[in-house]
């Protein structure tokens, strides 16, 4: 039977039948020379048990002052490395609105709905509101730390940004106000990359860095970019890199100060329409790869970029059929752990060697490149799944694990029923995964998957066909 190269990515845009390929909680890794494969794809991480903080939405999360914290509802948590959560007195922040925390080393300060908080060491479980009477009445819509200030935008669209006091979120000087002037559009974003400040416009996009002005940062020259931000929280450092979903509703990486195109156009088939200013981006280290995690609220989809491979995946909670988002609010990490914040307060590390969100199933699913025959009918014979073989559990769901096909006749528009291949119990290296008289088509697609929780790689796949007349 001759191979099949892997889907390595999602390739379905606006015209589905001309290539239906689409990875679901799967990521491509180049495998070492000389493998049976050029490609291997790994199921991405599942999440087990840290901690609990409150009963409400973990809204964002930062390690300081020697512990972690959490903004859980409308309650922040110190967290310890053994996973004791205590609630944090005084302030309340509001329970909707955006929420930033940073740290300057001496305090935390928390940004949630324009609203400005702050923890000190001396005090680190009591919240305190900024009533310095500088801080703008209408608040700010983003805040960073950089080379010892708290960096803030407006929440009018004025383009103004203004400064803290140096190592003081609570404390404000009217001369530390500038403007961004190099087009005239309002600020939406300020992110701190080393001892850059960038600002992101609804059409523009500025950096300023540190000097010795009287307001201590001044524009960099040469660094304007004729391209703003769509949503604000989509802004975000990885990689040593700045990414963010632009004005044009392409996604970006800079490369120096000219903003780099990386979505393809699927993804932006799928950014095309709808709302998408609500759009927050997340970013974690695993396994050597560097992930730019979009979360799609409105469009209910997460999309992920992979800095490694300059590829795309999708990331799904459930086992659903129907494209759905992650259930991840925020991904933070403290204590060496990669953690991720979810509703009802719960908290989990993200592991490799995990195949459960808590307790919930992960479905992983690839649908491969059409197949086409060229015009004629033909006959889909057999389908054989390459991947790791004999990896079930001594016991109970997993212990024959399961990988299912259902294959489409109309290159991936609808599907059949699921049909399904084991891939063998613990230590059965030589079992086979594979499907047999899957039917006619003329522009088919497959689409494989996996629900129980164990082990998943994949190097290939191998297929038969026979060829009929017209």
């Amino acid at each position: 039977m001759p191979r099949s190269p892997l889907a390595l990515g999602k390739a379905s845009g606006r015209s589905r039948p001309i290539n239906p390929a689409r990875l679901v909680n799967l990521y491509a890794e180049p495998a070492p020379a000389n493998s049976v494969s050029p490609w291997i794809l790994f199921g991405t991480p599942g999440q087990k048990a840290f901690t609990t903080a409150g009963s409400e939405d973990i809204r964002c999360g930062l390690e300081a002052l020697g512990a972690l914290y959490v903004l859980s509802g409308t309650t922040v948590y110190q967290i310890q490395r053994n996973g004791t959560a205590t609630a944090c007195t005084g302030a309340t922040p509001a329970s909707t609105g955006s929420a930033m925390m940073k740290s300057n080393g001496v305090q935390i300060g928390l940004l949630v709905n324009g609203r400005l908080f702050y923890i000190a060491a001396a005090a680190p479980t009591v919240v305190v509101e900024v009533t310095d009477a500088q801080y703008p009445a209408d608040g700010a819509s983003s805040f960073d730390f950089i080379n010892g200030y708290g960096a803030f935008t407006k929440a009018a669209t004025d383009g103004e940004w203004f400064l803290s006091d140096s190592y003081d979120f609570s404390a404000f000087d009217a001369a530390d106000f500038a403007t961004a002037e190099s087009a005239p559009d309002g600020l939406r974003r300020g992110l701190a990359n080393h001892n850059e400040m960038w600002l992101f416009g609804t059409d523009t996009t500025e950096v300023w860095a540190g000097s010795a002005s009287v307001f201590p940062f001044d524009p960099i020259p040469g660094s304007l970019m004729d391209r703003g931000i769509a949503a604000p929280l989509s802004a975000a450092l990885m990689d040593n890199s700045v990414f963010w979903l632009g004005d044009d509703r392409i996604i970006y990486r800079a490369n120096g100060y000219t903003p780099q195109r990386i979505s393809d156009f699927a993804v932006e088939e799928l950014l095309r329409s709808g709302t998408v200013d609500d759009a927050e981006a997340s970013t974690h280290a695993i396994g050597g790869h560097h992930f730019y995690v979009l979360r799609l609220p409105t469009l209910d989809r997460t999309i992920v970029y992979d800095a490694a491979t300059n590829l795309w995946h999708e990331r799904q909670s459930g086992t659903s059929v129907i494209p759905a988002a992650w259930d991840v609010l925020c991904i933070f990490t403290a204590y060496g752990k990669t953690l991720v914040g979810l509703a009802d307060g719960v908290i989990r590390e993200l592991d490799l060697d995990t195949y459960l969100d808590g307790a919930d199933q992960i479905r992983s699913a690839i649908v491969s490149y059409p197949a086409y025959p060229g015009g004629p009918r033909a006959i889909l014979r057999e389908v054989e799944l390459e991947c790791e073989l004999g990896v079930g559990l001594p016991t109970g769901q997993g212990s024959d694990p399961q990988w299912m096909l259902r294959f489409s006749r109309d290159g991936g528009m609808t599907y059949g029923n699921e049909k399904w291949a084991s891939v063998g119990a613990a230590g059965a290296r030589r079992a086979r995964c594979t499907w047999h008289q899957l039917g006619m088509f003329r522009n088919g697609a497959v689409e494989i998957s996996c629900s129980d929780p164990v082990k998943r790689a994949i190097y290939g796949g191998r297929y038969e066909v026979e060829g009929l007349l017209q």
